[in-house]
């Protein structure tokens, strides 16, 4: 991309916005260059590239964005990447960076009207959000509740406001959707459900307002999630149920194959054995759609790993210790943060006790106590407590264990 070119606004304004379709007729029409050309600089397909410049593909991925951003010579933070993202980006670190690119940030002036637009300002709002995003993989989740409650404040007072375009309102009710979905994962690492709830109802309701196609259904689909992790079981079915509707037809197959998997958590909750055609339904759909790119807010690839890791909690809870064993192994290939981790690691107690092995899995719990009580998350201290009450007759097998959760009293007392 020439220099001049990236630095007019209008290039910069389509960036902003993810109009690769503009991008790219104007690459082609000033410099001359064929789409197989493009292709080649960018490391995509031709076919790609093609449905890109005809507007057929309107939301690229992030990876498709980043060898786009990487190709053409352009800074990844003009098209809402961090210039620093690692290869292994997750959708966390992806959304605090696009919602400075979209220009949510607009900040008044002193005189409190005028809406002021610039990159510096995007920061300003987008700075806090991708620092807490970082920090909830390295701390514990009750330090940042705070911060995160405050950065929601004032992201509500300007989506309150009266002066912006209506695109501007729209983008702004997609970052305030987002951050209250962050808000509501604290909650829930701290076992705050009433907060929880409310917070992703609060997302829902943004993003409708939003304006985008997919949010509203992401976000309903969470709340579905978050209810079966609950255990309300029927409230999480008619959740999923109700986010389905709201999937447009152009919808990326990653988020029907996602509600398929939240959905077999709140069936094997209910022991229903349905839990399991529904993964398989859902194992066929990923096969068929691999090499799919997935669209915000599915930035994310959902792959075989992460259904896996569905599957193995779907079987343990309707007591298919072998299906869940085998689940869990494939789960274990994909890389987990510390405090996912922990909760995997429980589940996979969980699986060993069934199958008669008590003192490996009492020892795993164990482990992943010191982990919750290391990162202050009740989450994972709630799931060893139930994992220990599951247990029947342990014997001296789950004595190291009980010390452990008898310290949370001797310790605060």
């Amino acid at each position: 991309m020439p220099p001049e070119t990236l630095g007019r606004p209008e290039i910069r304004a389509a960036l902003h916005a993810g109009d690769w379709s503009t991008i790219l007729q104007v690459l082609i029409r000033e410099t001359g260059a064929s789409q197989t050309e493009v292709a080649t600089r960018v490391g995509i397909s031709q076919p790609h590239v093609s449905r890109l410049v005809n507007g057929q593909s309107r939301e690229p991925g992030i990876r498709t964005v980043r060898a786009l951003c990487d190709g053409l010579g352009i800074p990844r933070s003009f098209a809402g990447l961090l210039d620093e993202q690692e290869d292994a980006t997750d959708r966390r670190q992806f959304l605090a960076g696009a919602a400075g690119a979209t220009g949510l940030a607009v900040i008044g002036t002193a005189a409190g009207h005028v809406p002021i637009e610039s990159t510096d300002d995007e920061r300003l709002l987008t700075v806090p959000s991708t620092t807490y995003r970082r920090l909830e993989q390295r701390l514990p989740s009750r330090s940042l509740i705070a911060p995160v409650s405050a950065h929601l404040a004032l992201i509500r007072q300007l989506a309150s406001r009266t002066d912006h375009s209506p695109a501007h309102h729209r983008r702004l009710f997609s970052i305030l959707s987002e951050t209250a979905g962050l808000a509501a994962w604290l909650d829930v690492d701290v076992d705050d459900r009433p907060s929880a709830r409310r917070h992703y109802q609060l997302a829902v309701r943004a993003a409708e307002r939003s304006g985008h196609p997919l949010l509203p259904a992401y976000m309903q689909a969470s709340l579905a999630q978050f209810a079966a992790g609950c255990g309300d079981t029927r409230d999480s079915v008619r959740l999923v149920a109700d986010a389905r509707r709201r999937l447009p037809r152009s919808a990326p197959a990653i988020a029907g194959i996602w509600m398929d998997a939240v959905e077999s958590l709140a069936l094997a909750q209910a022991h229903d054995t349905s839990a399991l055609a529904k993964l398989d339904h859902a194992e066929t759909r990923l096969a068929r759609a691999e090499y799919d790119e997935p669209v915000w807010p599915w930035i994310f690839r959902f792959d075989h790993q992460k259904l896996a890791g569905f599957r193995a909690q779907a079987a343990e809870k309707l007591g298919l210790v072998r299906a869940a064993e085998k689940a869990l192994l494939v789960a274990a290939q994909s890389h987990q943060a510390a405090k996912p981790r922990a909760v995997t690691d429980v589940l996979r107690a969980r699986v060993l006790a069934r199958a008669g092995h008590l003192d490996e899995a009492c020892s795993l719990a164990a482990a992943a106590f010191d982990v919750g009580i290391a990162y202050d998350s009740e989450r994972v201290t709630r799931a060893v407590t139930e994992f220990r009450h599951s247990l029947v007759r342990p014997g001296r097998a789950a004595d190291d264990l009980d010390d452990r959760l008898h310290s949370i009293y001797r310790e605060n007392s």
